[in-house]
């Protein structure tokens, strides 16, 4: 009876399974790190394109004497955070005093922004003393947060970003001169 020869029996070793194995746990750990990061830059992006839309509102009111707002929209189970810009136009002009049917209005010169999954902003008023406010409307609690007033002020803010509830980035701050000072 013939036997196999041990050197003529084909099948792995333990040591290369366990090779094999520690191989693929290597590189799926790669794909699900580089999964996570995707997420990181895509909110990282929107920070960034929302930092450019600041610059751009303010340039806008500024040139034009517009007073302008961010309008963020929370997200829902069927809708991701967005914002849009609107323009405060006041309905009647009477004697030098606004009638109280001022209006907010979509600003149709700005498309609406929707922020990827998972990523949303918040926006936290300062305090500022407004001596040569002429409207106290826009400096109520009813108002919008972030305004630009037209006259080249802004009303002061705090905006953080955030995926999955935690902080992406440092906090972006405007001052009450519209300037946006971002110490990332």
């Amino acid at each position: 009876m013939n036997s196999p020869r041990r050197s003529s029996i084909k099948g792995f070793t333990l040591v290369e399974v366990m090779v094999v194995i520690v191989v693929m746990g290597i590189l799926a750990s790669m794909i699900l790190m580089n999964i996570g990061g995707t997420d990181q830059r895509k909110a990282m992006q929107a920070r960034e394109v929302f930092l450019m839309d600041m610059q751009k509102m303010l340039r806008v009111a500024n040139d034009q004497s517009r007073i302008l707002a961010l309008n963020p929209q929370s997200a829902t189970d069927v809708a991701n955070f967005q914002y849009n810009v609107v323009e405060y136009l006041p309905t009647q002009q009477t004697s030098g005093s606004y009638n109280q049917n001022n209006q907010w209005k979509t600003y149709s010169e700005f498309e609406p922004r929707i922020l990827p999954d998972h990523v949303s902003l918040s926006i936290q008023a300062l305090d500022h003393a407004y001596r040569n406010a002429n409207n106290s409307e826009l400096l109520k609690q009813s108002a919008p947060k972030l305004i630009w007033l037209g006259n080249g002020e802004a009303k002061p803010v705090r905006v953080q970003f955030y995926l999955n509830d935690q902080p992406i980035g440092s906090e972006i701050e405007i001052d009450h001169l519209g300037k946006i000072v971002d110490e990332s």
